[in-house]
């Protein structure tokens, strides 16, 4: 019970370094509305698609690519980023000779960032819906699953980021290269249909690739496939425990 109300603490801590430094979060939850909003603008995004169901590339594509990119943006940047500037700045040494272990403000950081992470989704859905009228998944426990699946994949590649990281700025470089190329690979900039095959079957097992079709499955009204568990679950183990066995605390 002591150790919940640390927590608590720590997290309401985090919470106001949250609003302090708002700006901070304005790519992540301006960026996938910008995509939203760029292909909901015009009408071929609209037209049902077989692949998909029935439903829209809007719908069934380009929704599911919103709520990864922001699992993927704070997963991939501010996670390392935001531990590196406690590294740096001592925090975590000087909370190690303290009652409080330092993982507690690491918990602490990863539930409020968790917050702010289903909050951001949200924010798309609910623009998706309101502004462009986008259909509902028709699996929405598969869609649920996948975003939960995805937050654990991101959110442990950023903690691997943090502990190998040097500097905030070295984090910084490091999350914002991983984040482009997986968006490059995974399909964030353009439809993996128009890759080359290699390309596109490379694509599909990488953690982005992988959220992205779950996601789409899902709201197609199938299920996520047992690669895209695979890849996401191996993906949360590895660099989890990689993360767990090299990272430093000053």
């Amino acid at each position: 019970m002591k150790q919940l109300s640390k927590l608590f603490r720590f997290a309401e801590m985090e919470l106001k370094l949250v609003f302090r430094e708002s700006s901070r979060f304005y790519l992540p939850l301006a960026l996938p509305l910008l995509v939203l909003a760029m292909n909901g603008m015009g009408d071929g995004a609209r037209k049902p698609v077989e692949e998909f169901r029935g439903l829209s590339a809007l719908d069934a594509y380009i929704m599911p690519l919103s709520a990864v990119m922001v699992v993927t943006i704070i997963g991939l940047m501010h996670i390392p980023s935001g531990i590196a500037n406690y590294r740096q700045m001592g925090i975590l040494r000087r909370i190690s000779v303290t009652p409080a272990r330092p993982l507690m403000i690491l918990a602490a950081q990863a539930l409020i960032l968790v917050v702010v992470t289903v909050l951001g989704a949200a924010l798309a859905l609910a623009v998706g819906f309101l502004v462009f009228g986008i259909e509902p998944p028709k699996n929405p426990g598969g869609v649920v699953g996948a975003f939960f699946l995805a937050l654990c994949a991101m959110f442990s590649l950023g903690l691997l980021i943090a502990a190998l990281a040097a500097s905030p700025r070295t984090a910084g470089t490091i999350g914002l290269v991983a984040f482009l190329a997986l968006m490059a690979t995974g399909g964030g900039f353009s439809n993996r249909n128009d890759y080359p095959e290699w390309l596109a079957t490379v694509a599909s097992y990488t953690p982005f690739g992988a959220s992205h079709d779950a996601m789409v499955n899902s709201w197609s009204g199938g299920s996520p496939t047992m690669a895209n568990y695979l890849v996401l679950a191996t993906v949360t183990l590895v660099a989890g425990a990689c993360a767990a066995f090299t990272f430093r605390w000053d």
